[in-house]
């Protein structure tokens, strides 16, 4: 049976495992068995990644402007929900160094960086940032709005994880650096 997918992240803990958003709904694949392991459905999902840091954690962009967290042990409820975009949110991604940062992309024209504390966030990132965390009630650290148009793709450097780079419709790239918002506390 053919699937209509549109997305999808491969588990960084486990290479047997991928993510699928097919027809707005995550699927996880065990590729050994090739049987669907693990499902969310009903959720209109756009986008997901992996949590690079912990095992069975996902981070879901959805139609409906939202960002939600998701333990895979626990598929039925999310962990957490943070504030998405004005129109619809296109594309999500931890950063890979710091697995409290997480960027959106949406068809409001702008990239999101926001900071997204979870139970046991804080074993696994620098002082800084869970001080910052704890500081902080609203998860948006920046709003990134130079843009024209939506905007679709993003990408963390894996070299030097506070830059990032961004894609638009109208074909613009822009790279940034997400150190002036993380150096204010």
């Amino acid at each position: 049976m053919l699937h209509r997918l549109s997305g999808g992240s491969w588990d960084p803990h486990d290479q047997n495992v991928v993510a699928t958003i097919c027809e707005s709904w995550l699927q996880c694949w065990d590729l050994r068995t090739m049987k669907k392991a693990n499902s969310i459905e009903n959720a209109h999902f756009r986008d997901v990644d992996y949590n690079p840091k912990k095992q069975h954690i996902i981070v879901t962009a959805e139609d409906e402007s939202g960002i939600r967290i998701w333990d895979l042990r626990k598929p039925k409820f999310p962990m957490a929900e943070l504030p998405g975009h004005v129109h619809w949110t296109w594309a999500v991604r931890y950063n890979p160094e710091y697995d409290d940062l997480i960027l959106t992309a949406g068809t409001d024209s702008a990239v999101n960086l926001l900071l997204a504390s979870t139970p046991g966030s804080s074993d696994s990132t620098p002082e800084s940032l869970a001080d910052y965390a704890a500081l902080r009630m609203d998860p948006l650290l920046h709003s990134y709005s130079d843009y024209e148009d939506s905007v679709y793709g993003i990408a963390w450097s894996h070299r030097e994880p506070s830059i990032f780079a961004s894609l638009s419709y109208d074909g613009r790239v822009v790279v940034e650096s997400v150190k002036p918002y993380l150096d204010k506390n």
